[in-house]
């Protein structure tokens, strides 16, 4: 899987850091659950952003604050009004506007993370497969440490399947694996194998 996302979508990853999930939702569970014992508790989404997804993250006891997208995606100028310590995004393709995220937001949303010591959860649902244009490589890739890389089975297999992967900086790999044995203590082998096999 590491091999995989390195190679198709450009991050930079290392086995150890990837951590299987049942899904997008169970990996915004395990990042707030671990945001929040850090003493971090205001998350910023896109909006418009899937419902579900904000939902899970006010049920996890994290703060929800949006900020709006246009056609560059994200306007991360919003960011300094929202105060977030934790930003969720869709840069390769917005969910559901399909805006990318232009260069000079992708590398004033990184710098964003520096100067505020923040994370980013990079959304990667479905950046695999474009057909309109080249697909767009991960933010993951330009700074490892400060983005949450998550991705799923849904797209590539199906969405029953109810299989993901984040791959997470260093630093948070402990905390967010035992929030995944405390979870569940670990996403069906069998799925885990269908999809190396496929990969």
């Amino acid at each position: 899987l590491s091999a995989y996302v390195d190679r198709a979508r450009g991050t930079s990853t290392d086995p150890a850091d990837i951590i299987v999930t049942s899904g997008f939702i169970q990996s915004l569970q395990l990042i707030a659950r671990v945001m929040l014992r850090s003493g971090r508790t205001r998350v910023a989404v896109e909006d418009p952003w899937h419902e579900d997804y904000r939902r899970a993250l006010v049920a996890a006891g994290l703060e929800v604050v949006t900020v709006p997208v246009d056609e560059e995606g994200l306007i991360v100028d919003g960011l300094s009004d929202a105060e977030p310590d934790l930003v969720v995004s869709t840069p390769a393709q917005q969910f559901p506007t399909g805006a990318v995220l232009s260069a000079a937001r992708r590398a004033q949303l990184l710098d964003w993370a520096a100067s505020a010591d923040g994370l980013i959860v990079e959304d990667d649902y479905d950046a695999e497969f474009r057909y309109d244009r080249e697909p767009i490589g991960a933010l993951q890739g330009l700074d490892p440490d400060r983005v949450i890389y998550a991705g799923t089975a849904s797209k590539t297999l199906a969405p029953g399947l109810r299989l993901g992967w984040l791959a997470v900086p260093q630093r948070l790999s402990r905390p967010i694996a035992r929030a995944k044995l405390a979870a569940d203590y670990g996403s069906g082998a069998i799925d885990q194998l269908t999809l190396a096999d496929l990969i």
